[in-house]
């Protein structure tokens, strides 16, 4: 496959904080076709979600999921709607490039030398059935394989999938993004300016990380791929809670995460204080993960087997509250023997207590 041609950018410093309107968007476009409960994601999510049609919806998880590689957009631009005229420019070919390019890494088997086979994209592309079977050798279980199959009547006619990917992406900014965005840009603007205020040259690559978002990002995951990127941008998102959405590129990585502003800056945005605080209460507004906070609270660190006995539920409920908890903070996880273990975060819940006392009740 050749390298797919891409729209030119101008040269990033290697950290920086920026609005990232384009990317904004994305992130957001992805949360909506997320279907478990994430604690602490913006209301916007689940009342735009409900106002889809079946049929949108549909369309919507297959651009997102089938095509999120043809439209992720380079950092820099300064609108949606830029990124979009752009985007009707680029030759129907090179965005089907762009996305097999892509497949062609993460999907195509080793040889006995560890070195990757060549990808035959004439059989990969003879038939949906061949391209699924394709895309599983990458993605495993988690391909959605009716978004798949339809997605490949697309990516061998690539006209048609240009068209059908600029008709949607006008269409979510036009009926659903642009009045979000407006009342959200101020805001958003706010945690920018706020960041980019505060000196970070006495600061590791994981501290910086660690600051920004907000979160005790784990270093076995975060430290190397913080020190291998050229180029880091942390963009602020309304929508995103206590998550953290990671954005690979060719040497360049691009953190999503919840707009908020240092714990120690001088001047104080309300609205960015009550969001944060929203997004951390909220994992603690259920019964059953309260449970499990106090179960580690008071026995130490247990594995999730051991959680699992305790509470009585499912395998897959325990551990959907648990990737809650500890995405949110509340619980650190680290392997033992072969097993997830979790203690609790007590700094993270302390300083969510001392955030919802400063907020009501000031200094």
């Amino acid at each position: 496959m050749p390298i797919p041609a891409t729209i030119e950018q101008p040269v990033r410093e290697k950290y920086h904080i920026a609005l990232e309107p384009a990317q904004n968007a994305i992130a957001s476009m992805m949360l909506l076709i997320k279907n478990e409960e994430m604690p602490g994601v913006s209301p916007w999510i689940t009342q735009t979600r409900a106002k889809f049609t079946e049929d949108e919806m549909f369309r919507h998880r297959l651009v997102v999921i089938g095509f999120y590689f043809a439209i992720l957009p380079e950092m820099g631009w300064a609108s949606f709607p830029d990124y979009l005229n752009a985007l009707e420019n680029v030759d129907p070919s090179t965005l089907v490039d762009k996305l097999l390019d892509v497949y062609a890494s993460c999907c195509t088997p080793h040889d006995a030398n560890n070195d990757k086979q060549e990808v035959n994209w004439d059989v990969v592309l003879s038939s949906a059935e061949e391209y699924v079977k394709f895309l599983s050798g990458g993605y495993g279980e988690g391909l959605e394989i009716d978004i798949e199959a339809k997605a490949y009547e697309y990516v061998i006619d690539p006209p048609a999938l240009k068209d059908l990917l600029i008709q949607h992406l006008r269409w979510f900014w036009d009926e659903h993004f642009a009045e979000e965005w407006a009342r959200t840009e101020p805001l958003l603007n706010g945690s920018v300016k706020a960041f980019q205020s505060v000196n970070f040259n006495s600061m590791s690559n994981l501290e910086i990380a660690r600051y920004i978002t907000g979160q005790d990002l784990d270093a076995t995951i975060w430290q190397e791929m913080l020190e291998w990127n050229d180029e880091i941008t942390y963009i602020p998102n309304a929508h995103i809670g206590p998550y953290v959405h990671k954005v690979h590129g060719d040497k360049f990585l691009g953190i999503v995460f919840g707009a908020r502003q240092p714990e120690d800056a001088d001047v104080r945005i309300p609205e960015l204080d009550r969001a944060d605080i929203v997004a951390r209460m909220s994992a603690l507004s259920d019964d059953t993960r309260l449970r499990i906070l106090q179960m580690i609270a008071e026995g130490g660190e247990l594995r999730s087997q051991e959680i699992i006995e305790e509470v009585g539920l499912s395998q897959p409920s325990v551990s959907r509250y648990l990737k809650q908890l500890t995405a949110t903070g509340y619980l650190q996880e680290r392997r033992v023997n072969g097993s997830k273990a979790y203690a609790l975060n007590r700094d993270r819940i302390e300083k969510t207590l001392k955030a919802v006392h400063k907020f009501l009740l000031g200094n």
